[in-house]
């Protein structure tokens, strides 16, 4: 029997869910606190990535310790609080000035992360300062990161679908 460790699967998003609080209640206040933003940042992202090559990693070696399912739900979780950093790291960046241009809201920090993430890049929002540029290069590393993994996952997830059909379309004829 394989031992379950759904507990541990959900401890980086729940991990960066904390730092998105954070991150946010420090924003909402409007502190003056940039080390500590870097660092929920950083942290934040480091959770993310591990959490990430390890989903990854896994699944080339085929160490898979919960259900497809279950990995499809928490890469989708990772991806969603990935966004939500860079969105929240972008707002925080936008507040000093010549940084990030033309953004004023948190759904411009969002929108700004979806373009870039889908490497649409309009325009109307430009990352002008040199902190803003190094998150935007940080960002595409960690998209296709992300993208990788939720490739290789949606393979997995397709062959394990393919194999119980298989499988059951076997047994039901005996």
């Amino acid at each position: 029997m394989i031992r379950d460790h759904y507990p541990s699967l959900l401890l980086p998003p729940a991990a960066v869910g904390g730092i998105l609080i954070a991150l946010a209640v420090i924003l909402a206040t409007d502190a003056d606190l940039p080390w500590l933003q870097v660092a929920l940042f950083v942290v934040g992202l480091a959770i993310l990535t591990f959490a990430f090559l390890n989903m990854l990693i896994g699944d080339i070696l085929h160490i898979h310790r919960n259900p497809i399912g279950r990995r499809a739900a928490v890469l989708g979780l990772i991806f969603s609080a990935g966004l939500a950093l860079f969105a929240l790291t972008y707002l925080a960046i936008a507040g000093h000035p010549g940084q990030i241009i033309g953004m004023a809201t948190p759904l411009d920090a969002l929108y700004f992360t979806m373009t870039t993430l889908m490497t649409i890049g309009f325009g109307d929002i430009a990352a002008e300062g040199q902190l803003a540029r190094g998150t935007v290069l940080i960002q595409m590393f960690f998209s296709v990161l992300v993208l990788s993994a939720s490739v290789r996952l949606f393979q997995s997830l397709t062959r394990a679908v393919t194999r119980e059909r298989a499988q059951r379309d076997g047994t039901a004829e005996s």
